[in-house]
């Protein structure tokens, strides 16, 4: 069977791989510009729901454990 060499051809040039670079970086903060951040009062509000359901299921959960602990008990 052949086996494959690399060659120079094959290799991704040093000028090609900087400006590969330089053109991910461009189009991120051309897409950075893009968007439309929320202001600091829907950001609290929407950290407020965050936190408000974590605790929910926080106490769901730990309520789920703890019937089961003591069924787990019984047997």
């Amino acid at each position: 069977m052949a086996t494959r060499t690399r060659t120079r051809a094959n290799e991704p040039q040093p000028r090609a791989r900087v400006a590969a670079l330089q053109r991910v970086a461009r189009d991120t903060v051309a897409e950075m510009k893009k968007i439309t951040w929320p202001d600091r009062e829907t950001t609290r509000n929407l950290t407020l729901v965050v936190i408000a359901i974590s605790v929910v299921l926080g106490l769901l959960l730990g309520g789920v454990d703890a019937a089961f602990v003591r069924l787990w008990s019984i047997f």
